[in-house]
């Protein structure tokens, strides 16, 4: 059973905004668009309201009217789902541009509800103070791994500490990148590079031009955010174990949900852990994880409180060290997977490793002490570090490029080299094995 659109009320109504949503630069602006035409619909069918769905838009979208309709929807009297509260001001700066796209498409009289200089503004981070923020991740950071281990014995998925490791990790790519909430809501595991070090953000600017190619940028991690992406893909692989399907999403829910409101008749749709989040899901989840890890750390040495508003920590950042991700280029591909196998057979002939470490043994240490016993151990451990060196170097371009992991496995796998071996090749473990659960395989 499918609820009855409002918009269907006002079929004048209806066309405008199909227009005006025909021209938005995104789906979460046309999402806007909609809920506030149909916040103003149940305006009208609303007993305080002095007009109804049959008036004349003229009459509708006039000063007086659109005063009463925006008084209804600060209060919260027009929501159409959960309980009765009060919107903010930056939903009714939204309400009020809303209205003014739509009083242009319909040759109106244009009326503000709000002017820009009415929304009070969030401090934003200073570069000078988003390193101290970078020493508070560190900080939260210890404290979850005294408290947990780092492991589900020692409680890792109680306590609300999944919702800090996500937070840690995507503060850190914020700090790292500057990327809006919905830019890192489109994060999936091929925009992270194999060893973690790297991060591809499609870039969607507010105003951008509809129909223009995305800017794709590539972005290195800090050390300490790629720690953190780590035990995030840890968390994450803990809490698919409900999900169906394939699921290639970085950031996902830690809690199970229901999908909405439904009919009466029906019962609502049951969302398990390991969806993936949505914008405005992943805005609203930072905020409630800062404002708790804020309370409970105040006081904490080298502790300074993380903006409430994953926005504020944007606006503060500069990322000097990114560059553009280069067009794609066939031949350069085809070039690149054919010295991936040949790295690939290199890494294939030499001896198994027991250590599933995804980093080479530092020089001068295991490299050293087998080769006071065992004659020609130095070459081979030389031999060893240029293999890794190389298909470390074709996996990053080839990634850079555009290359899926599927087809850079693929191309490891066609040249002899062990599933279980590929952390040689420069992959960290836990992307491994979050790419084997996307590929619908149970996680490790």
């Amino acid at each position: 059973m499918t609820t009855a659109d409002v918009l269907d009320e006002v079929p004048e109504l209806r066309r405008a905004v199909d227009a005006v949503c025909g021209r938005a630069p995104s789906e979460a602006r046309r999402r806007q668009i909609k809920a506030h035409a149909r916040e103003l619909v149940r305006a009208l069918k609303h007993p305080e309201h002095p007009l109804t769905v049959t008036d004349a838009l003229a009459e509708v979208f006039a000063a007086p009217s659109l005063q009463v309709y925006e008084r209804l929807a600060l209060v919260g009297d027009l929501r159409d789902r959960g309980a009765k509260r009060p919107t903010s001001e930056a939903t009714a700066m939204v309400r009020s541009g809303v209205m003014v796209l739509l009083q242009r498409r319909l040759g109106l009289e244009v009326h503000h509800l709000r002017r820009l200089a009415e929304l009070p503004r969030k401090e934003p981070v200073d570069t000078a103070r988003g390193e101290r923020l970078r020493a508070s991740l560190q900080t939260l950071a210890d404290h979850i791994g005294r408290r947990t281990k780092w492991t589900l014995d020692g409680g890792l998925m109680t306590r609300g500490y999944p919702r800090w490791v996500r937070m840690l990790a995507l503060a850190g790519i914020v700090l790292d990148t500057g990327a809006r909430v919905g830019e890192l809501c489109a994060i999936r595991l091929d925009d992270l590079s194999p060893a973690l070090d790297e991060v591809r953000i499609v870039r969607r600017p507010q105003n951008g031009t509809p129909g223009a190619p995305p800017a794709v940028e590539i972005h290195p991690l800090r050390r300490t955010t790629r720690t953190a992406l780590q035990r995030w893909l840890l968390v994450r692989r803990l809490l698919m174990t409900e999900v169906t399907g394939g699921a290639d999403r970085v950031w996902v829910s830690v809690r199970g949900n229901h999908g909405g409101s439904v009919p009466d008749a029906e019962r609502p749709r049951y969302r398990p852990p390991g969806t993936p989040l949505q914008p405005r899901g992943a805005a609203r989840a930072y905020t409630a994880a800062v404002t708790h890890v804020n309370a409970q750390l105040a006081g904490e040495p080298d502790w300074d409180p993380l903006p409430e508003r994953m926005e504020q920590l944007r606006r503060g950042v500069t990322f000097p060290g990114s560059r553009t991700a280069p067009p794609p280029d066939g031949e350069r591909a085809a070039a690149l997977r054919h010295r991936l196998e040949q790295a690939g057979r290199r890494l294939a002939a030499l001896p198994a490793v027991t250590d599933d470490s995804a980093d080479p043994p530092a020089p001068g240490t295991v490299t050293r002490a087998v080769a006071a016993a065992v004659p020609g151990a130095r070459d081979a451990g030389a031999t060893d570090r240029a293999a890794r060196v190389e298909a470390r170097r074709v996996l990053r371009e080839a990634w850079r490029l555009g290359a899926d992991h599927r087809a850079q496995l693929a191309s490891l796998g066609s040249a002899g080299l062990p599933a279980l071996d590929t952390t040689r090749a420069g992959w960290q473990p836990e992307l491994l094995r979050a790419l084997d659960r996307a590929a619908h395989f149970t996680p490790l």
